[in-house]
């Protein structure tokens, strides 16, 4: 049933109009296909959302059509309120559909609010066609396949210019290091077009901050009060100034995919192969093959991952992993590395008590316990994940590699696994650390530790005026993106 205030149907238009500052800078930015909004709380980033869409409603009417999207479902609620506070002002007449979270303006312009828990959600809006698309807070999705994906979805048959994504978000969440990679690192400063070899498709960072929020601070002057209260200072740097390299949760905030994914290569038969393994019974098991070159370089060469399996079932299906691996020839690895727990016999079948270990090497899978120092395997994983100096003059480079397509699981979940709020020197326990774990096997047990010495923080927000000098230079370049 469409919803609309009644008393608004013949009202006066009352367009909405951004705040002054990164806000305004970030709608005025039209001309940049990708542009990601973010920073502090606070810094009214829905509002831009709703307000950048709104900008070309009038132009293009009927063919103007957007969808945004959020992680759950019931966050979708706050984007209903900002979405009835703007359209239904700046377009009176304008119609909310409750059941299907639509907005339809009287122009035929469409709005649609959704929610996209998983990549492969992603795959119910390819066959449509949109020349808006908004991602709210893009930093609660782990990684930014969906976001990618759903660049093939922006098109216009009509001839509409300035088809364009934006996204916003706070630093922190499970995607904190792929939005910080894809959009911050390039330009930490903001306010700067960023190209690279990969994306035909320009970006740009503006950063939000709650000192220009002056609407919120007026209506709540006791916000950034309550902000500095929490008392964490890389948590107050992160949420009040906005500052993405601060201490906000992800453990390995230097993981790089860029770096540490490399394609896929036939290993030396003069390389050793390592297995690494964390068994479990209710939770998942997670298996990894890996080697090291003479370097010391580690390459993690593929995986194996399965929850809600015997251990004979793990046992035999890791066991063909290995042999078929594509890139070893089958070789067999001269060691597994496996958590000590294994070692512990149970009755795992109704006969005779048997460790996990037992059924492993029934099946040819010869185990050795790991070293499961917690603490120290972390600070070496994160040493092994963090870019280094290798030789003077060359490139930094991380010690720590995956092959790309064949460690999904590992490369989803290690970025985004975040500290222990009881212990911040572990990681989250109840987060999906089985992958984690087994590398940290591997790396303890075999490897030494390098040490990383951190760089200085990026410089504070640019200011003004900044956009409008772009966009005429990005007009005098005369570059087209594909």
């Amino acid at each position: 049933m469409p919803w609309s205030p009644a008393s608004d149907t013949h009202a006066a238009a009352k367009p909405w109009k951004p705040q002054s500052g990164p806000q305004e800078a970030a709608i005025r930015a039209s001309f940049i296909p990708e542009l990601f909004f973010g920073g502090a709380r606070g810094g009214g980033k829905s509002a831009f959302l709703i307000g950048d869409f709104a900008a070309d409603v009038q132009e293009y009417g009927e063919n103007w059509r957007g969808i945004l999207f959020r992680k759950t479902y019931p966050e979708l609620d706050e984007l209903v309120t900002e979405g009835k506070k703007v359209l239904f002002n700046a377009f009176p007449g304008t119609e909310y559909k409750v059941g299907s979270y639509e907005f339809r303006m009287p122009n035929g312009s469409i709005l649609r609010l959704r929610h996209m828990e998983t990549d492969q959600d992603a795959d119910h809006y390819m066959g449509h066609q949109y020349t808006w698309l908004g991602f709210d807070e893009l930093t609660n999705w782990p990684n930014l396949r969906p976001y990618h994906k759903l660049k093939a979805t922006l098109r216009s048959a009509a001839g509409v210019k300035n088809l364009r994504i934006r996204a916003t978000g706070n630093p922190g969440g499970v995607g904190h290091t792929a939005v910080k990679q894809y959009f911050i690192d390039g330009a930490p400063e903001g306010n700067q077009i960023i190209q690279d070899g990969q994306s035909m498709m320009p970006r740009m960072f503006i950063k939000s901050r709650v000192q220009d929020n002056r609407i919120l601070l007026d209506a709540d002057p006791g916000y950034i009060d309550r902000l500095k209260s929490i008392g964490d200072e890389q948590l107050i740097k992160a949420w009040l100034e906005g500052d993405w390299d601060a201490f906000v949760g992800q453990y390995f905030s230097k993981w790089d995919s860029t770096k540490i994914l490399v394609q896929p290569f036939e290993i030396p038969t003069d390389w050793p192969l390592f297995g690494c393994l964390d068994y479990g019974e209710a939770s998942p098991t997670s298996f990894g093959l890996a080697t090291v070159d003479f370097d010391g370089n580690v390459y993690g060469i593929s995986e194996y991952t399965r929850a809600g399996a015997s251990a004979s079932a793990h046992a035999y299906e890791i066991a063909r992993h290995i042999e078929g691996s594509p890139w070893t020839g089958g070789r067999q690895p001269q060691q597994v590395f496996a958590d000590p727990s294994m070692w512990v016999k149970r009755h795992l079948h109704e006969y005779s008590p048997q460790s996990p270990t037992d059924i492993f090497q029934e099946h040819g899978v010869m185990l050795k316990k790991a070293n499961n120092d917690r603490i120290n395997g972390w600070r070496v994983m994160n040493d092994y994940i963090s870019a280094h100096h290798i030789d003077p003059g060359l490139p930094q480079r991380p010690k720590l590699y995956f092959f790309n397509g064949w460690n999904d699981s590992a490369v989803d979940s290690i970025p985004s696994l975040p500290r222990s709020k009881t212990n911040p020197e572990d990681v989250d326990t109840k987060a999906n650390d089985h992958d984690a774990d087994r590398v940290r096997y591997l790396l303890m047990s075999t490897f030494t530790p390098f040490k990383w010495e951190p760089t200085a923080s990026p410089p504070e927000f640019a200011g003004k005026g900044i956009i409008a000098g772009l966009k005429n230079a990005w007009e005098e370049q005369q570059f087209e993106y594909a």
